[in-house]
C-alpha cells in the first residue's frame, strides 16, 4: 500500500489513544496516520497508568484506543480490566484493540478474556502500520457507536 492509494470513506470522530512504551511504535504510527490522511489528535502514553487517568479525566471523544499488552507501571490487560470497573470511562463505549508484538495463544485468550474488540500483531515496517491502521480504522468508522446517537 504506497502513498495515496488508500481512502477512508469516512473521517473516525475523535482522538486516537495510543499505548506503548516504545517511541518508535508510536513514530510508524504517527506516520501510518498521516498517510491515511488522519488529521486526528494522536494521544501517547508510555503506560496504562497514564492512559488510565487521561481517560477518567478527559471530556475528549476518543475514537479508539490502541495498546499495547506489555509495558511497565500498569499493562494493556490491567488497565482493560480497570477500564472495565470505572463506570464513567465504561460507558463511553470506546473501542480497546490490543497492538503487540506478542501473539501467543495464552497472552491472546487473556486479552479477549477482557473483552476487548480486536488483537493486532504489530507490523514490522511503515506499509504494513499502514494496512493494519486502516483496516481498524475503516472498521471503527462504519460501526453505529453509542456517541452518536
Amino acid at each position: 500500500m504506497g502513498k495515496n492509494t488508500i481512502v477512508l470513506s469516512k473521517a473516525p470522530k475523535g482522538s486516537f489513544v495510543f499505548i506503548d512504551d516504545s517511541d518508535q511504535e508510536f513514530i510508524l504510527l504517527k506516520e501510518a496516520m498521516e498517510e491515511l490522511g488522519l488529521k486526528n489528535k494522536l494521544r501517547h502514553f508510555n503506560n496504562g497508568q497514564e492512559a488510565f487517568l487521561f481517560l477518567k479525566r478527559t471530556k475528549e471523544a476518543i475514537f479508539l484506543i490502541l495498546s499495547d499488552v506489555n509495558m511497565p507501571a500498569m499493562d494493556g490487560l490491567q488497565l482493560k480490566r480497570l477500564i472495565d470497573l470505572t463506570p464513567e470511562i465504561k460507558i463511553k463505549a470506546i473501542p480497546f484493540i490490543f497492538h503487540s508484538q506478542s501473539a501467543s495463544p495464552a497472552e491472546v485468550r487473556a486479552a479477549y478474556s477482557c473483552n476487548i474488540q480486536g488483537y493486532v500483531q504489530k507490523a514490522s515496517n511503515l506499509e504494513g502500520t499502514v494496512e493494519s491502521l486502516y483496516r481498524i480504522v475503516a472498521m471503527w468508522t462504519n460501526c453505529i457507536h453509542p456517541r452518536d446517537l
